[in-house]
């Protein structure tokens, strides 16, 4: 599964939405398919941007009424044989009426998760990394006489098309599910993290079954963390006892790590006036977590951070890139001749929302833009044409992304003006020449825009 991270894109033009959920146009993470190594997906709030030529050309396909106010996506890992199951995209609407819906057909259409899902709030799911067809969810019912039902973690086992009735377990009262992983190296192990609201801070808790769900042990997390939201990064492929964890406390987030499956716990990197906005281990063992950092005072905004670990997350350095970017995903795609990083920024911020890198962060180049979208994709032309427009009228592309003409004409979009883009390289480099007067009002909406919507929803990748 790709990393994802929480929508944190800025559009300069603030008056009208670009959808009908009014949402600001944003990257959320990137997904990277296991066995189409051609093939990027960047998920926006606004749709899923697309390339099938390693980022030559780039086509677009809407939200939908499945996906609408989608905060999280996701893609499965392949089938095991041809025509089997496999290559399944997700999608996470935070609206009960939506909920975990699926797409077959490369992000064209999509369905609605049924069964124990079916008019539920699902608060988080996870894919089986080594089983296609296994799928975890947690959800809340709502009963006939519109009392909320505890939280509840639910299997399906036919790729999230339905979702069994029996829960696997079942959360104490008013204790929201906010984190479910699965172990690559053993699929038996699962991590689920909920907790209580407390009259100050929250009393996290971490649940561990080793059997698949059959059988659960809760660990003491908020003797060593605190009370504070403690949620999953990822679970190390290798060691399904080494844990990330992901700590918000107020004021400030950090990472945490667990070596022994939840017995004890550290805390190798804090981030004050800060918050946690991506995470990816890569296949060598180098953690890195993106960060935005308040500005001082009441005005908002914030600019962005990064940090790196080479030890396995027992300690961390600052990840300095000049000029600094917004990260708000990262994942890699490790197979291949050499392993490739890719970033989502904040589009009018960074002037890019995807860049690349082969040398683990340490230079970053820029790929891709909004209005290098060339088209919709084929197969959802009708049922985004009127999205298309909207989109348009907020100038993200131009009207010729709507009607086809640049697919028609085999023409590149020319690439975006000197000065909004950037070779990002460690520390030395010259900053863009954008307003200062613009980009600070970008980083006040931006504060604003995360507070009303993607709090708490950054996911992970392992």
């Amino acid at each position: 599964m790709a990393g994802l991270a929480v929508s944190l894109g800025l559009f300069p033009g603030l008056g009208r939405p670009a959808r009908a959920d009014g949402a600001v146009p944003g990257s959320l993470g990137i997904l990277l398919p296991i066995d189409k190594p051609q093939e990027i997906v960047l998920s926006t709030t606004f749709g899923l941007i697309i390339s099938d030529d390693g980022g030559a050309t780039w086509v677009w396909t809407c939200e939908q009424v499945a996906t609408s106010m989608a905060n999280v996506y996701a893609v499965g890992p392949p089938p095991p044989a041809a025509g089997m199951l496999g290559d399944r995209f997700y999608a996470l609407s935070p609206l009960q009426e939506v909920g975990l819906s699926f797409s077959d057909d490369e992000t064209c259409m999509w369905q609605l998760a049924t069964g124990a899902l079916t008019g539920a709030t699902v608060t988080d799911f996870f894919v089986d990394p080594t089983n296609p067809k296994r799928v975890l969810a947690a959800a809340s019912a709502t009963n006939d006489a519109g009392d909320v039902e505890p939280a509840s973690l639910y299997q399906s086992l036919d790729g999230g098309t339905t979702f069994d009735s029996t829960p696997l377990f079942v959360a104490p009262a008013n204790a929201p599910i906010v984190g479910i992983e699965i172990a690559r190296s053993d699929p038996n192990v699962i991590y689920l993290a909920y907790y209580f609201t407390l009259t100050v801070g929250r009393d996290p808790v971490l649940v561990r079954s080793s059997d698949g769900g059959k059988n659960w042990t809760t660990l003491d997390v908020q003797a060593a963390l605190g009370p504070n939201m403690v949620r999953i990064f990822a679970v190390d492929p290798g060691d399904a006892d080494l844990v990330y964890l992901r700590v918000i406390a107020s004021g400030s987030e950090s990472v945490a790590v667990t070596r022994d499956g939840g017995m004890t716990f550290a805390q190798p990197l804090i981030i004050p006036n800060g918050a946690a906005t991506a995470f990816v281990r890569l296949a060598s063992g180098t953690v890195l977590v993106g960060a935005r950092l308040s500005f001082a005072g009441d005005g908002g905004g914030a600019s962005g951070a990064g940090y790196r670990s080479t030890d396995g997350g027992k300690s961390f350095v600052p990840w300095i890139l000049s000029p600094q970017p917004h990260i708000v995903g990262l994942a890699e795609r490790a197979s291949g001749p050499q392993p490739t990083l890719y970033l989502s920024g904040e589009n009018y911020v960074d002037g890019w929302a995807i860049a690349t890198s082969t040398d683990e962060g340490a230079t970053v180049t820029p790929m891709m833009s909004y209005d290098q979208v060339r088209g919709i994709k084929s197969c959802a032309q009708q049922t985004c044409a009127n999205s298309c427009k909207s989109v348009e009228m907020q100038a993200v592309w131009s009207s010729d992304v709507c009607t086809g003409a640049l697919l028609d004409a085999g023409t590149v979009p020319p690439p975006p003006p000197a000065g909004s883009g950037c070779h990002c390289a460690a520390a030395g480099g010259d900053t863009p020449g954008d307003s200062p007067l613009l980009a600070f009002a970008l980083a006040w909406a931006l504060a604003f825009w995360v507070k009303l919507r993607r709090r708490g929803s950054l996911r992970r990748a392992d």
